[in-house]
């Protein structure tokens, strides 16, 4: 009796397994994508030979073509609409095996179509919306991750030609507004008060917090602040996880604020350097996971031809705001010894976030980049193995060269905002990460510097 079961059941089994293998057909497709047979390949598709077959694995046309990298041959399945999401035995799609041949042209064409990665242990996730500008106008998406299927995707379209504004979706209820990218100047004279923020790193309540706080903006997160200036001293990128927020922020805060005759400065800093410059070892790891999730480095989300940018790389390295220079990390001696003026280090900065160096420009180049360069110097604080501390009389020159009264900068962590020399070196940096660091601000006005408070407070700086 348990002989005949046996029997019977291992008949069964074996009929199942039978039924289950794909007959050679319906793997003709996938047999000459595996032997990477381009041209075969795409004359089954024409006809429509297999194009959702599994092989024994679960393995369809679209995950091979991933898989082998054959970009032509993927696009031909999608053309074909074929299921793009199917999953193989181990749950799978297409677009993991993308990620893994590290296929740049193949995700690209999956994600735009559709394609999904599986992934657990992950929460809900969203991030955009990221505009490029192509041939075919506007195209617009977002990056999301649902806890809930553990998937991973991209949610984009095209607008139109002509458009110039438009409202989110996936979730997202603000409404942006595009405009051309226009490079701002460098030099300013105002009357208008000043208000001054340092590294931001993506903590976008905090900083909502302390522009309301003084009027800055209003209750709805509209410019309030009339014809006066506010000025960003670099580092709005990493750590935080509401970079993308703090950007769109501000991009169309510098609309409302010319809308009202005044003006939205920001000055590069060391973390805008290193994003744009494919460096993403400090971006936060909801941004971390879905870009790897996705098969796209995060500094892709940013390059040239897209919104944000194209909008970044207009910026400048530094802002004179009458007689005060706005830098991120500061002017040392040796730097301005090198008769590079602010100037040059603006045009350099941005020939550089376009087209790198070269042969022409590489020592100017080094000066600017190095450790006692505008991005990374801390020496009016400290010294480090690559410089000392600037002294009084260093100082003095420094900003006679630069024909300056005082230096405002951020870069260094400082948990009151102060002044040094006499007041003639000002930190902005106030690290927002720590909840127990209350919020704080630099005003400029009337040609007196004070120190704001979160609770309101407006002191004279010493």
């Amino acid at each position: 009796m348990l002989k005949t079961f046996i029997k019977g059941f291992l008949f069964s089994c074996l009929l199942a397994l039978i039924s289950c293998t794909p007959n050679k057909n319906s793997i003709e497709l996938i047999q000459a994508i595996n032997k990477r047979q381009t041209a075969t390949a795409l004359d089954l598709i024409e006809k429509g030979v297999g194009l959702d077959a599994q092989d024994t694995l679960g393995l369809t046309p679209i995950h091979w073509a991933a898989k082998r990298a054959l970009p032509k041959v993927t696009d031909a399945l999608l053309q074909k609409e074929c299921d793009i999401n199917a999953l193989n035995v181990e749950g799978y799609t297409a677009l993991n095996f993308a990620i893994r041949s590290n296929n740049a042209e193949a995700i690209d064409l999956l994600l735009k179509a559709g394609a999904v990665t599986y992934k657990n242990g992950l929460s809900n996730m969203s991030d955009g919306p990221f505009i490029d500008r192509t041939e075919d106008g506007l195209y617009a998406y977002y990056l999301k991750h649902d806890s809930i299927e553990s998937k991973t995707y991209l949610t984009g379209k095209y607008l139109n030609q002509e458009t110039n504004s438009f409202k989110g979706w996936a979730g997202d209820t603000c409404s942006y507004s595009i405009r051309e990218s226009q490079t701002p100047d460098w030099q300013i004279k105002t009357q208008e008060p000043i208000f001054v923020l340092g590294d931001i790193h993506g903590q976008f309540d905090r900083m909502v917090n302390n522009l309301q706080s003084h009027g800055v903006i209003d209750k709805q997160l509209k410019w309030n602040w009339g014809k006066g200036h506010l000025v960003f001293v670099g580092d709005i990128f990493d750590r935080g996880n509401k970079v993308t927020e703090t950007l769109w922020f501000i991009y169309r805060l510098e609309q409302e604020a010319e809308n009202a005759g005044g003006q939205v400065h920001i000055t590069f800093g060391n973390h805008e350097l290193m994003v744009l410059n494919k460096d993403n070892r400090y971006i936060a790891s909801d941004y971390k996971n879905l870009c790897n999730n996705l098969g796209l480095d995060y500094d892709a989300l940013f390059h040239p031809n897209s919104v944000l940018g194209e909008w970044l790389r207009s910026k400048n390295s530094m802002t004179k705001i009458n007689d005060v220079l706005f830098v991120h990390g500061g002017i040392s001696q040796k730097q301005v010894d090198s008769g590079i003026s602010p100037k040059q280090v603006n045009n350099l900065m941005r020939q550089y976030f376009l087209a790198g160096s070269n042969a022409e420009n590489e020592e100017d180049y080094t000066q600017i980049l190095k450790s006692f360069g505008p991005f990374w110097y801390r020496g009016y604080f400290m010294e480090s193995s690559r410089y000392k501390k600037i002294t009084e009389a260093e100082l003095d020159d420094v900003l006679a060269k630069l024909n300056v009264s005082r230096i405002v900068v951020g870069h260094t962590e400082n948990e009151v905002l102060s002044g040094s020399f006499n007041g003639r070196i000002i930190d902005v940096n106030i690290p927002l990460a720590d909840d127990s660091i209350p919020n704080q601000a630099l005003l400029i006005e009337n040609e007196k510097f004070y120190h704001l408070s979160e609770n309101g407070d407006k002191k004279l700086l010493k």
